[in-house]
């Protein structure tokens, strides 16, 4: 994908593993956090359902595997992008690992949007979506850059969160999508 530094990797973790995540989201309802929030003014909306998997014992052998599997790749999109180590924070830091479950009902998706919009949310610096799932639809698109990242299981997007990086989480359209996502902060 050029250099826009969007990034995506292939097979960044075994079937098993989006299989096995999948299913303890929908054996765990009482964990399930909706966010459901519209701006009008802002032409705003997201809809879905997530769990702040770091919150809870259940996820603990998982999110040292994903920490790892982030590790892993982090070092291979510097390398990919030509990063220098004078580009990069000399310290850097997780943001809590969220899973997301979008529906095939056609109303659950996440308008263009950033992810670095106001001074709590400006210590992030990278984007992790994991998908755990092959699906039709529902992938990130980037409509100023024309391009977007296919919902295919056990796919790794990793981009920049900034005003430039507008994307959207679209609407699956034939089964739910299940996505993990988690941000570098500058510490």
């Amino acid at each position: 994908m050029n250099e826009n530094y969007i990034r995506i990797y292939q097979n960044a973790v075994p079937d098993v593993f989006c299989d096995k995540m999948i299913e303890q989201f929908e054996n765990n309802p009482e964990q399930w956090l909706k966010q459901d929030r519209k701006n009008p003014d802002r032409n705003f909306q997201m809809l879905f359902n997530q769990i702040h998997v770091m919150e809870h014992d259940l996820w603990k052998d998982d999110v040292k595997y994903m920490m790892d599997i982030f590790q892993m790749y982090l070092r291979k999109y510097k390398e990919d992008c030509n990063i220098i180590e004078n580009q990069w924070p000399l310290k850097h830091g997780f943001e809590s690992i969220r899973m997301k479950r979008y529906l095939p009902n056609g109303k659950e998706f996440f308008s263009p949007h950033v992810d670095v919009t106001n001074y709590a949310t400006a210590r992030r610096f990278l984007v992790f979506f994991l998908y755990l799932d092959n699906n039709d639809a529902g992938q990130t698109s980037f409509p100023f850059l024309e391009l977007g990242s296919e919902c295919k299981k056990g796919s790794l997007l990793m981009f920049p969160p900034m005003w430039p990086w507008l994307h959207a989480g679209e609407k699956p359209i034939d089964k739910p999508k299940y996505i993990i996502g988690s941000y570098l902060h500058y510490v």
